[in-house]
């Protein structure tokens, strides 16, 4: 049986295993907040230190660059090193680099701090993860991972609240300095609470060439494959919908404070699905019709938001693509779980995070050449970004189907 994060007494282990969970849950938060406190900050900031338009991109986006490439190299670190290790040394890694921005004068300055953050990020966020799919229950995974989902969109809710108001009563570089703390604190709870599932592997197992094998094990294995590209498909949407969305209320002629309101109509959907009983359905049916069903409630939604015009409708819409999240998330994350052992789960849960990233990314630069397309040829990035949802699903069905007439 798998440890529990704080220890209990026999005769005091439901109160125990409550504590754990509650302790599982506040780490994902915290692990989260760093990168949402930041999104109403970072660009204004940026700006305030004399970077130009093109630098604060580069600023910005250096976190994500490094971030993506780091999750890929921090699996097998994670399988290596073990989860409490990793988490404590990324959160603090994380947590000092965002509290140095207090101190930073320069936009270079700037620049190596977000590369910091980002490498730190890319430890954390799978070995996180990781963590938190050992500690999981036969016959619970998907359970588990619709409460790790829900803490990672209440970080999304809070956070970037938490920056806006923090700005305004005490400062940029205060509220960099007191949630950059926070995390610090945080890893160093993990040092003490935070316990492995397996004993970290032998130095025998610990060369180049063995990682360099797990990661292209996992690349292999068919299960962990779906899980990735269904994220990717996923997570392309949410890129496309942060650049697009605020451009096309705002052209709708809706304030900024109405358009707020429905990304949080979408926080809120998610939420709800992730934390009632609907977080079962996926142990109960399994995880691909939960993908499939997840993916297609996102579809839809892209599809009728540019024909959404009412405050109604499009609040309508952003809880369809809500639920949709929330029932797609955590079934991908169940099936690396279920494709895994603690001996391999941080180098799986480092690549669907490279996948997740990945996905942003290129979705954001796809909706904004898609601004251009709009025009001339009436295509909507929201379209676009339905159609790679519905490409991928087919994709994934057809692959399937080949392999089962090679097995017959």
């Amino acid at each position: 049986m798998l440890k529990d994060a704080v220890g209990t007494q026999p005769g005091n282990r439901p109160l125990g295993r409550a504590l754990s969970t509650s302790y599982a849950h506040v780490v994902v938060t915290v692990a989260f907040l760093d990168t949402m406190v930041q999104l109403p900050l970072l660009s204004p900031f940026a700006a305030s230190l004399g970077a130009g338009a093109a630098t604060a991109g580069f600023i910005l986006g250096a976190y994500s660059l490094v971030n993506m490439i780091g999750n890929v190299v921090a699996g097998p670190v994670i399988d290596r090193a073990g989860r409490r290790r990793t988490i404590a040394g990324g959160m603090l890694i994380a947590g000092a680099a965002l509290a140095a921005y207090a101190l930073v004068r320069t936009p270079g300055q700037l620049l190596l701090l977000r590369l910091a953050h980002g490498a730190g990020g890319a430890v954390l966020i799978p070995a996180v993860f990781a963590w938190m799919g050992d500690r999981s229950r036969d016959g619970s995974v998907g359970r588990s991972m619709g409460y790790a989902g829900a803490a990672v969109a209440i970080a999304a809710m809070i956070g970037p609240a938490i920056g806006g108001f923090g700005r305004d009563l005490l400062g940029v570089r205060a509220v960099f300095l007191g949630v950059g703390a926070l995390l610090c604190v945080t890893a160093i709870s993990a040092l003490f609470f935070v316990r492995d599932a397996a004993a970290p592997q032998p130095p025998a197992e610990r060369t180049r060439k063995a990682a360099v094998h797990a990661v292209l094990a996992a690349l292999g294995d068919r299960h962990l494959r779906y899980a990735y590209w269904s994220v990717f498909g996923l997570t392309f949407a949410m890129g496309v919908l942060a650049y697009t969305f605020p451009l096309t209320m705002d052209r709708a002629g809706f304030s900024a404070g109405r358009t707020g309101a429905f990304f949080s109509v979408f926080s809120a959907a998610a939420i709800l699905v992730l934390i009632l009983p609907t977080n079962r359905l996926s142990d109960r049916f399994g995880r691909r019709p939960l993908i499939i069903a997840g993916s297609l409630a996102v579809a839809i939604a892209l599809a009728f938001l540019p024909v959404a015009h009412t405050a109604a409708a499009i609040a309508a819409t952003m809880a369809l693509y809500g639920v949709g999240y929330g029932t797609l998330f955590p079934s991908a994350c169940a099936t690396v779980v279920d494709a895994t052992s603690a001996a391999n789960r941080g180098t799986a849960f480092g690549l669907f995070y490279a996948a997740f990233s990945l996905g942003v990314t290129t979705g954001l630069i796809a909706a904004g050449l898609a601004a251009g397309l709009a025009a001339a040829a009436g295509i909507t990035a929201y379209w676009l970004a339905a159609a790679l949802l519905i490409a991928i699903r087919l994709g994934l069905l057809a692959a399937g189907r080949r392999r089962s007439r090679q097995r017959a």
